[in-house]
């Protein structure tokens, strides 16, 4: 039984200019039952194939559709073959499914009504074998359902649809399709809709507008009816260009300033000579002064960087791309590095993997993958997840649970069985089968739960699924919420002194946290528990609610992230070093004002590395963050680069106001919520870029200066070394905590 989805009756062929040859029908959207939306067939068929029953239903069909927004089953009686009708009527009846359409042009009528509105089908040639399906004209004069709805319009004073168009039958047709599957609008032609685009087709679609756009910014071709807008447009973007430049007026002004009063500022030979200067620097108010000066310093540091933000994101919000790619171009110093394709790729992130475009890539016969998962990553990587829902069932690719190439009944086996086997774990360490070798074992056991206790109480209670210990985890009556000295109550306060007073977690969520890190802690006996996996742990089962598959995805992401739990912190050590090669090789000013200020080893870096920046960001951006970093679409260690990134961006607040340890610790420590993780994702994909290349020009030239008999060893090149050359591996580095021991660290 097939579902009438889209129902428009009176809709023409014009196989000829005469008006008495043409040919009405009805254009119908159905979709069989167990198929999924995206393989809905898009059907043509003339009144005259139909018998005069059928023509009745399916007018009453287009009545019902028109009203209620709920479709109904229906089937034509004495089902009509369409291959005959394709083969025998003169190309007067077609189907055509939805996934094998590339776009299609929707072509509004006159305002006048010298001629009627129409719609032209492209299909893909790849998977299109058939006849070009003919152009569709409405004539919505004589459409039952589109006449009803203009009367609505034109009786509520609005002639317009929900998108502010002028309403005539196609819109109806465009709505429908675009409810069950990605429908974009050109930004080239916009009568042409891409249906179900990829990633490339978005980009050429968008890019090569914007990048019009790019090139003839500086010819002035504004017609008078749209002058006012786009000089408003120019006057907001030069408000913030302003903005901008009074960020760098204060930062040359702190500049000089500094060179004043810090004793270790390079001045001029000229300066120092000068009597009356030297008088004034040792004159005891300036000193204190300069004291005074170090907090400011810090404040004036994040008071730039904040100006230089919400430019940034103004530029953005208003789709001023010209602007942002100009500063994005400027600040990481691109030449002819990269090409403008690759710029382009990087700062083009508004194209989010949605549900309709997801379940479109796989095959409805057996559930396997329809295209590469390069492809797929390239969705996730550049355009993050539509929303949670989502997240939910592309997280276990991303975390490995399931195998990109698995079948859905193969995937059915795996979820039983992981669901079995996590059961099994969380037996052995109920008190039925829990039992120690000695006391040393138990004293350890217990030490492992009273951490896991605490640390879970403690874990993202901001949230709403955890924020409040009880057995629901719904707040706790008026009468139950203990009073502050003002007699007013707050979810925070009752949190903290109802977890104090009793060492229980009650929270559904909270236990299920609990009992995930136990049973981990049984998984992976020789690691246990380390401060930091809630950390970890609480994004996912926000996203998988499942204990059983939180637990699965968990320890498949632990193995990426143990390396930065080992006891002798070889792992996390590791990382450091190679961000302090990486800062020295990009950012060779950054790195040597840093040594100068004793921060050379970046230890600033280490809270964020070590549990991927999760206390920086909101839980929203680190989702994004994380779903992006687990693609591994650049490298297994693109962490690196974002973190690259955040010293990219503060670079010149660093440079221009900070030069003491205490003073560039006590900024990074204070970044939390002021960052901007899509940007910095653009800036960390431009810098991998950019390090590429410069790490193959230095292997090629190496190669050549090997080659050449006169040549001689001048050095290590960052070419050579090895931790660097790891980053361009796609590979991720697994390294797991040794036997555990009793003389181990506990």
């Amino acid at each position: 039984m097939s579902k009438i989805l889209f129902c428009k009756s009176k809709v023409f062929l014009h196989p000829t200019s005469d008006a008495r040859d043409n040919i009405a029908g009805f254009l119908l959207l159905t979709l069989e039952a167990n198929k999924l939306s995206h393989q809905a067939i898009l059907q043509y068929i003339p009144e005259s194939g139909l018998s005069t029953l059928e023509i009745s239903k399916l007018l009453k069909h287009e009545a019902k559709v028109g009203t209620c927004p709920t479709s109904t089953p229906f089937v034509i009686e004495n089902s009509i073959n369409f291959s005959n009708l394709v083969n025998t009527s003169l190309g007067q009846a077609f189907e055509i499914s939805l996934s094998q359409i590339y776009c299609i042009q929707f072509r509004p009528p006159s305002p006048n009504g010298w001629y009627v509105g129409s719609l032209v089908i492209y299909p893909l040639t790849e998977q299109f074998t058939g006849f070009q399906p003919p152009v569709l004209f409405f004539h919505d004069q004589l459409c039952p359902s589109t006449t009803d709805k203009l009367k609505r319009l034109r009786k509520s004073m609005n002639p317009f649809d929900d998108s502010d168009e002028l309403y005539w039958g196609g819109v109806d047709l465009r709505n429908k399709i675009n409810e069950l599957m990605e429908l974009k609008k050109s930004n080239l032609e916009p009568e042409f809709w891409l249906v179900n685009p990829s990633l490339n087709d978005l980009r050429n679609f968008v890019s090569k507008d914007l990048l019009e756009s790019y090139n003839n910014s500086k010819k002035d071709t504004t017609e008078p009816a749209t002058a006012g807008v786009k000089l408003n447009e120019k006057f907001q973007e030069w408000k913030w260009n302003v903005m901008s430049k009074i960020a760098d007026v204060t930062t040359k002004s702190t500049n000089f300033i500094d060179s004043w009063l810090t004793n270790n500022s390079p001045i001029q030979k000229s300066q120092i000579d000068n009597e009356y200067l030297q008088k004034l620097l040792n004159n005891e108010k300036v000193k204190q002064i300069e004291q005074d000066y170090d907090s400011a310093r810090v404040y004036l540091a994040n008071w730039s960087l904040g100006v230089k933000q919400e430019a940034e994101r103004y530029q953005k919000q208003n789709k001023l791309f010209d602007s942002y790619r100009n500063n994005i171009f400027n600040d990481l110093n691109l030449t002819d590095e990269l090409s403008d394709t690759e710029i382009n790729n990087a700062l083009q992130r508004q194209f989010p993997l949605t549900e309709a475009k997801w379940n479109s890539l796989w095959d409805e016969n057996d559930g396997r993958l329809r295209v590469t998962v390069n492809e797929v990553k390239d969705f996730i990587f550049h355009g993050g997840l539509e929303n949670d829902s989502l997240r939910g069932k592309v997280w276990g690719f991303l975390l490995e649970i399931y195998p990109w190439d698995s079948s859905q009944d193969e995937r059915v086996q795996i979820d039983q069985t992981l669901a079995a086997e996590y059961d099994q774990l969380k037996l052995t360490w109920s008190k039925d089968f829990l039992q120690f070798d000695d006391e040393d074992e138990e004293e350890y056991w217990n030490d492992q739960l009273f951490r896991i206790s605490k640390d879970v109480r403690r874990c993202d209670r901001n949230l709403e699924i955890f924020q409040y210990n009880t057995i629901d985890g719904l707040p706790p009556p008026p009468q139950q919420l203990p009073a502050n000295e003002n007699n007013s109550t707050s979810p925070e306060s009752a949190n903290d002194e109802s977890d104090d007073a009793d060492d229980g977690v009650r929270n559904p969520h909270l236990i299920h946290l609990q009992n995930i890190l136990i049973t981990y802690n049984v998984y992976n006996t020789n690691l246990g528990y380390v401060q930091g996996m809630t950390d970890l742990l609480s994004p996912i089962y926000v996203i998988m609610k499942e204990e059983w598959k939180t637990f699965w995805c968990f320890t498949h992401f632990m193995d990426i992230m143990e390396r930065n739990f080992l006891r002798d912190q070889s792992g996390i050590h590791e990382q450091m070093l190679t961000l302090v090669e990486l800062v020295q090789l990009m950012l060779p000013e950054l790195s040597e004002h840093l040594n100068k200020c004793d921060s050379g080893n970046l230890f600033f870096c280490f809270r964020m590395l070590l549990v991927w920046f999760k206390r920086e960001f909101e839980m929203e951006d680190i989702m994004h963050i994380w779903e992006n970093f687990w693609t591994f679409y650049y490298s297994s260690q693109f962490q690196l680069f974002f973190m690259l990134a955040i010293l990219q961006k503060n670079s010149q607040a660093i440079l221009q106001h900070l030069n003491q340890f205490d003073q560039i610790l006590k900024f990074f420590n204070e970044l939390n919520g002021k960052l901007d993780w899509n940007d910095l994702m653009v800036r960390a994909e431009l810098l991998f870029k950019k390090f590429e290349k410069m790490m193959h020009v230095m292997e090629r030239d190496l190669q050549n200066v090997s080659s050449s008999s006169s040549s001689s060893s001048t050095g290590v090149l960052p070419c050579q070394s090895e931790r660097l050359t790891l980053l361009l591996s796609k590979k991720p580095i697994i390294r797991h905590e040794g036997q555990r021991s009793k003389n181990s660290v506990k």
